[in-house]
């Protein structure tokens, strides 16, 4: 067990670093193909849409087949998608509706493996110990937000893109190795007969996921919460580049120390999360993040200095990482096994449907008549805070105040 914790924490950590190096390498191309920032801007959107349009079946054959298989597959796959955008990227005339079309299949294939990882950290790792293992995936996450631009922009500067892709591809065959070495976990395939039977029984157990997704008021709510939460977060994230580079007037550098600011604070969250988590109830640490994230946007909008903006997005960090964690948590304790992919799939959707809505909303204020009224960076923090002030207010108030102590469903609904 201990070595299989080793071996999944080291697949998850070589296989985050390679999507880093991606993440730079793939807009690169574009960019120096195209000469157009939108161009460019259009493989990060990628990143988004197969999160809110795959990801809900994801979660289904997350719980229904064997997850470490699972993960083993989506790790080929993604070896292979970027071998031929290794090669794309070395041609003479690389086509960009190529790239595009690797850019969407590879980011098709993240969101099933997110469920699965879920689903087998719940398979593999002790209940008492999934606080610290969800504070560690956490913790590389934030680092890597960190320092992930560092990484990714200095393989390609060393390397050049092709070569980039191809250490991006070693990542992946990596990641499926060190996960094909943790032991076995019985498979969860269930009999079928037929495609037509097939298709019903993913139906079926979908349809079972969001049921018991309602019939735990707590997970439920929490979905809908931290939905909300990431639309106040992304108000400001959204537009930190805009309100930095073009309002303000100010460098490049200062931009980067204020996401630098957030990242450090998320580590040093996660850090603290599992012993937080070890000694409060759950319920009331999201409840107490939710309103030190609230408090983070609010001070900037009485202060919109550079300094006070980079300190209070660290703090916002800070509680970011207590909220995830704490929620990761909690919904692995109290969702069974067997649903897990689904239900993490169906709260990520969520997430991720509220960040363009966010972004888009923010500059919306940005460039309306609101900005006027108190400037814009006053304007646009007060929004968030407005938003994110409402959703500790209902957390503090709904059942998710309470999560910890719901009661384990037994077993997913109309399964037998």
């Amino acid at each position: 067990m201990a070595q299989g914790g080793v071996r999944l924490r080291s697949a998850f950590l070589v296989s985050s670093i390679g999507d880093w190096i991606y993440r730079f390498a793939a807009p690169t191309l574009i960019l120096q193909i195209t000469g157009s920032a939108l161009s460019a801007a259009l493989a990060y959107v990628l990143e988004f849409i197969p999160y809110i349009v795959v990801g809900l079946v994801a979660g289904v054959i997350a719980d229904r087949w064997d997850r470490r298989r699972i993960l083993i597959t989506c790790d080929c796959l993604s070896f292979a998608i970027a071998l031929v955008i290794a090669a794309v990227a070395a041609a003479d005339r690389p086509s960009v509706a190529l790239l595009y079309l690797c850019a969407f299949l590879l980011a098709a294939v993240r969101p099933f493996a997110f469920p699965a990882f879920q689903g087998f950290i719940v398979d593999t790792v002790p209940q008492e110990r999934l606080s610290r293992m969800n504070a560690w995936t956490q913790t590389v996450d934030s680092s890597l937000g960190f320092v992930g631009p560092v990484v990714g922009t200095a393989f390609i500067a060393a390397l050049g893109v092709p070569l980039a892709t191809l250490v991006n591809a070693l990542t992946f065959a990596i990641s499926a190795l060190l996960i094909y070495q943790i032991a076995h976990v019985p498979s969860r395939e269930k009999p079928v007969a037929g495609v037509r039977a097939e298709l019903s029984g993913v139906a079926g157990d979908f349809v079972a996921g969001l049921r018991i997704l309602r019939s735990i008021r707590p997970v439920w709510w929490g979905t809908l919460l931290m939905a909300a939460a990431n639309f106040a977060g992304f108000v400001v994230e959204g537009n930190l580049v805009y309100l930095i580079l073009q309002v303000a007037g100010l460098p490049a550098v200062v931009l980067g120390a204020v996401f630098a600011a957030q990242g450090l604070g998320a580590v040093l969250g996660a850090v603290v999360a599992p012993r937080l988590i070890d000694r409060h109830p759950t319920g009331r640490l999201l409840t107490y993040g939710m309103a030190l994230s609230a408090l983070a946007m609010a001070v900037p909008a009485a202060l919109p200095a550079v300094g006070v903006i980079a300190a209070a997005w660290a703090v916002e960090g800070v509680a970011t990482s207590v909220i995830v964690v704490s929620w990761f948590t909690a919904r692995q304790t109290v969702v069974p096994a067997d649903a897990i992919g689904r239900v993490a799939s169906v709260s990520r959707a969520a997430a991720y449907a509220t960040i363009p809505v966010g972004a888009l909303a923010g500059g919306a204020v940005v460039g309306g008549a609101l900005a006027a009224w108190g400037g814009p960076v006053r304007t646009l923090f007060l929004c968030a805070a407005v938003v994110q002030t409402a959703v500790a207010a209902a957390t503090a108030l709904s059942p998710l105040r309470d999560i910890h102590e719901a009661v384990p469903a037994p077993t997913t609904p109309g399964d037998p």
